[in-house]
């Protein structure tokens, strides 16, 4: 009997480095754990199946596969590598890959909270509606930086707003403009722009093009319409408050250092 106990007592330390071991693989495959080095492969769509990023080349050149608008090819296709748990990716993406082992794919749903939420500090409300008038005083910087011009000649026509004005006084730091324009609709890229013009004033009513971008000192925004006096510009990254789902293989895993 003494000898028998003696053999259990060899065994059980075995076991347990077994079940240590178990934790850190499955199937013959590294079990990925926070801390840990990954490689993987990935293909991100959006719910509706296009898709808008991958580092897989035969997916991102596959013309067959639907791709979003947004979607831009890559210059090199390597896996990604990122530290688990390092906030290096987002937080969806870096969960999901928890638990994988090397070799496995999974296929994974990612809300907005744990991808790009859609932030309402990143939008400007603009007034649809603005009456203006007709003859108006402008600061040299003002006219230089609207137009390009740095000399301003009284009877010199200059591109004002969507539209022209006349030059018809110069001071020392400021021009007195008067905008030569007619009631019409003026259309551009971004909307359309519809003129009344009165006897002093000029009403602009702005129509943006819904999803058209424009170009501020903010960055690059989207525009829609919010109700009949104002508008919205949003400049929210393209996956703001999206739910994403990724195609995960990973490839590689490198265990933390202890």
């Amino acid at each position: 009997m003494p000898q028998r106990l003696s053999i259990l007592k060899q065994v059980y330390p075995i076991l347990l480095i077994l079940i240590l071991l178990a934790g850190c693989t499955s199937g013959g495959g590294v079990v990925v754990e926070k801390g840990d080095t990954v490689f993987v492969h990935y293909v991100g769509k959006l719910e509706n199946g296009k898709v808008f990023d991958t580092n897989i080349q035969d997916v991102a050149e596959n013309p067959v596969v639907e791709k979003t608008d947004t979607f831009n090819k890559h210059t090199v296709y390597t896996p990604l590598k990122f530290t688990v748990g390092a906030g290096e990716v987002i937080e969806g993406f870096d969960d999901a890959v928890i638990g994988m082992k090397e070799g496995e794919t999974k296929e994974v749903t990612i809300p907005p909270e744990n991808g790009y939420e859609w932030r309402e500090d990143l939008t400007q409300v603009g007034q649809r509606v603005a009456v203006l008038d007709k003859v108006e005083s402008v600061t040299f910087h003002d006219l230089t930086k609207a137009t390009g011009l740095t000399e301003f000649v009284v009877g010199t026509v200059v591109p004002w707003r969507e539209w022209k004005a006349e030059i018809v006084a110069v001071s020392d730091e400021t021009v007195v403009l008067k905008s030569i324009v007619n009631t019409s609709t003026i259309n551009t890229e971004v909307g359309s722009f519809d003129i009344v013009v009165d006897t002093g004033t000029i009403t602009e009513t702005f129509t943006p093009k819904e999803g058209a971008e424009i170009k501020t000192h903010t960055g690059k925004g989207k525009l829609s319409i919010i109700n009949d006096t104002h508008f919205l510009i949003d400049f929210n990254p393209p996956l703001a408050g999206k739910t994403l789902v990724f195609d995960i293989t990973v490839d590689t895993v490198e265990k933390a250092q202890a």
